[in-house]
């Protein structure tokens, strides 16, 4: 009778547990998403307006206004080095927001991804210019990349004379040089009140003149104008000099104050004349703002989630990979209007390597399939229909997904880092470790499977075009297309990620929190270095534990989706099976094991011993 009364405290015990472990993982899913908010490159304090797909439209559509809009993913490492020039461009003519916006459209924030796509943004960062009047029925002028804010003023300021060419543009002053001869001429358009003219003399093509026009457009006491070194007609009125030339003139007197800045750049010219102007009693109110250097802000304290996944080294998530899944799907294939050729060879690669290897259940299974079908079906696939596929899958209902989308191993100390090309990293070598670990008794079988499907996914898809350059480069320098077998596929993968790594040490694109070091540390694995020299058999070994499908963590994922998607078949899984994921698997288990012991309470005593052992082993492993 005693025995029975331990089994039933065991029975209660074990299931009070699971209902606690059940809750716990719920409760932490919670607090995930408190703290995980989507962060983008710009916030509110910047002088960058931030457009969603709640507001894209009504802000540019028919407006007074020309809108310069930079659509960027806040993983892009491009992206997130332009950022700081695109801000400080923004600050530094602020003064034009009645004429022109600066604004900027994060694609990585899955409610603006219809958007992007209307748009046709296929690379990141992408500017398009919309000017005034925009009717919405076309995707706006995109305009060259700059590398610092004085070049994106350039273009700008291009922009602003060609649409002036074009009869458009009619709320700018207008741009074009003074060409009249005489020093009057210079107030021929201007209201009578107006008393005093700027004119800048400099060399042809040089856009100081247009740059200060705009700049000076608010101040209606005086006209501003400029004229190139070459109307001598002119500019024999005026002291000669090392151009350019800044001049104040008088109206009533035509008297010419020559105006002498500390240097040749706007914020100087302007401050120059400034202390001229006040001199006068005339108030001048134009400010040229130069914003501080980009720093990157701390992210709040971590919550449980994180500090919990932080101290699990040397792991894989699967909330990691399954937000990388969502994003790669939904947000870089589904951008795609029209997926055709070797871009629809690749997909078809990716696809089928996903659904034979990737860790999802029976429903995540059946989505990779379907979607696999779809892009074998046609020789033209619209990345709308994907999109949408993906976008269904997501739903609760659908008990496709365990996890929320958001980033766990991959999150960074800010949202600008790791997440995307984290799990991106993660995702490729899980899988080049799984193709060796499924497919070892084929050796018909292409080791160079999940290489492949990464090299054609990098090239068409992933929306960092300098970064899949940087990719391709290396695959064609480090002879991906020579490799022979599934181990070296996994090696190939490693130093390439090393090689990567050495590249961006020290990068603005580095998290300072997660700096880029060659992996495995020699803390991860003592044993894979060896007189400052890699080994390579240990290396392999360690790879293949890290990134083998029993050693993905289901932290903060719903248990119940898990369960559901758990067939037990590595064939069809890649490996799924892990019971420290699969809680619900448990309470089958502690069934069997008590009925068992129940049976056999009254056998010998050595036998229950066994019997405790083999519970005692089994409640280990979870």
């Amino acid at each position: 009778m005693g025995h029975l009364k331990t089994l039933i405290f065991y029975t209660v015990f074990l299931t009070s547990s699971l209902d606690f472990i059940e809750c716990a993982s719920l409760k932490v899913s919670g607090r995930y998403e408190k703290f995980l908010g989507d962060e983008g490159l710009y916030k509110s304090t910047d002088d960058v307006e931030i457009l969603t797909i709640d507001n894209f439209k009504n802000a540019t559509t028919n407006s007074d206004r020309a809108w310069l809009v930079e659509f960027y993913n806040s993983w892009c490492g491009f992206c997130r080095r332009f950022a700081p020039s695109w801000k400080e461009f923004a600050s530094n003519i602020s003064g034009w927001q009645d004429l022109v916006v600066v604004a900027a459209v994060d694609c990585s924030n899955g409610k603006n991804y219809a958007l992007c796509r209307d748009y046709e943004i296929m690379a990141y960062p992408t500017l398009k210019y919309f000017h005034e009047g925009f009717d919405g029925n076309n995707y706006g002028l995109t305009l060259n990349k700059g590398g610092t804010a004085e070049d994106h003023k350039e273009h700008l300021i291009k922009q602003i004379i060609k649409e002036q060419h074009e009869n458009r543009g009619k709320q700018f002053p207008d741009l074009q040089p003074f060409t009249g001869s005489s020093i009057p001429e210079l107030f021929n358009s201007a209201p009578s009140e107006v008393k005093y003219a700027v004119l800048l003399v400099q060399e042809f093509g040089s856009l100081l003149g247009p740059s200060l026009m705009l700049h000076l457009h608010k101040e209606h006491q005086l006209i501003t104008k400029y004229t190139y070194s070459n109307n001598t007609e002119l500019v024999s009125n005026f002291p000669t000099g090392v151009l350019p030339n800044l001049f104040v003139i008088n109206r009533d007197t035509n008297k010419v104050n020559r105006i002498m800045a500390r240097s040749q750049t706007d914020k100087d010219i302007i401050e120059a004349l400034k202390e001229y102007f006040l001199q006068k009693g005339i108030s001048f109110t134009t400010q040229v703002h130069v914003s501080k250097s980009a720093v990157v802000n701390e992210k709040k304290q971590v919550d449980d989630l994180l500090r919990i996944a932080r101290n699990m080294a040397d792991t894989v998530f699967q909330m990691d990979l399954e937000s990388v899944l969502r994003y790669s799907l939904k947000r870089e294939v589904g951008s795609s209007k029209e997926i055709t050729g070797e871009k629809l060879q690749a997909l078809r690669k990716y696809l089928q390597v996903l659904e034979k290897y990737f860790p999802f259940g029976a429903n995540g299974k059946a989505l990779l399939r379907q979607l696999s079908q779809l892009a074998e079906s046609s020789d033209l696939v619209e990345g709308a229909r994907i999109a949408k596929l993906m976008q269904e899958a997501e739903k609760e209902t659908s008990q496709v997904f365990s996890t929320p989308p958001k980033w766990l191993g991959c999150e960074g100390s800010s949202g600008q880092y790791r997440r995307y090309p984290c799990g991106l990293w993660k995702l490729f070598h899980y899988l080049t470790v799984n193709v060796a670990d499924v497919e070892k008794p084929h050796r018909e079988t292409n080791p160079r499977l999940a290489l492949e499907a990464m090299h054609g996914y990098i090239k068409h898809f992933f929306g960092c075009a300098d970064c899949s350059q940087h990719f391709q480069d290396m695959a064609a320098r480090r002879q991906l297309d020579q490799v022979t077998s599934s181990d070296d596929a996994i090696l190939w993968l490693w130093e390439a990620h090393n090689e990567v790594n050495k590249r961006l040490s020290g990068d603005d694109t580095e998290d300072p929190e997660f700096p880029k070091i060659q992996f495995p540390s020699e803390k991860q694995c003592p044993q894979c270095i060896k007189s400052d020299e890699w080994d390579n058999n240990e290396v392999l070994k360690y790879l293949k534990q890290i990134y083998s499908s029993v050693n993905v963590r289901y932290l903060g994922a719903d248990t119940k989706v898990i369960y559901l998607g758990l067939d037990g078949s590595s064939n069809s899984s890649g490996g799924f099976l892990n019971l420290d994921g699969s809680l619900y698997v448990i309470v089958y288990i502690a069934i069997f094991v008590l009925i068992f012991l129940i049976m056999n309470m009254f056998l010998k005593r050595g036998y229950r011993r066994k019997m405790y052992k083999y519970k005692h082993d089994l409640l280990g492993k979870v």
